[in-house]
């Protein structure tokens, strides 16, 4: 694994390229302070990471959103179900969105972390060099 460093002062972060990430919780620990996650990913990628990513996060009661896959399902409806979920299960500012893959996904978790309950962290965790 290889690991690079974001300064950005208090708001610095590493980013970290490798295999088996997943299966590293001592990566995702340090940003998950509070005691519950959602993972948002698509119907492609749920089915080949997503019990894999909850297994490692399990000690922070993983939730998951998962969303059609494409371009095409990049509009307010896909948004609507994240915030939806999140306002059902009473997911608090604690709760950071981990946006398991990019592109669409990508997007519609960092513009719901960025609306929801005026800002929520963020963890992006692209899969492909694409949506890195």
């Amino acid at each position: 694994m290889k690991s690079l460093s974001v300064d950005l002062g208090e708001r610095s972060y590493p980013i970290h390229i490798g295999t088996q990430l997943l299966d590293q919780p001592e990566l995702f620990s340090p940003h998950l302070a509070g005691g519950a996650v959602c993972i948002v990913t698509d119907d492609k990628v749920a089915p080949l990471y997503l019990n894999q990513l909850k297994n490692t996060l399990s000690e922070f009661e993983p939730h998951s959103v998962i969303l059609p896959h494409g371009e095409q399902h990049k509009h307010w409806q896909s948004l609507d179900r994240i915030f939806s979920f999140l306002l059902k299960n009473e997911v608090g500012r604690d709760c950071p969105l981990i946006a398991l893959v990019g592109c669409v996904i990508g997007d519609l978790t960092g513009f719901a972390c960025a609306c929801y309950q005026r800002g929520i962290r963020n963890l992006p965790f692209p899969a492909t060099c694409r949506s890195q």
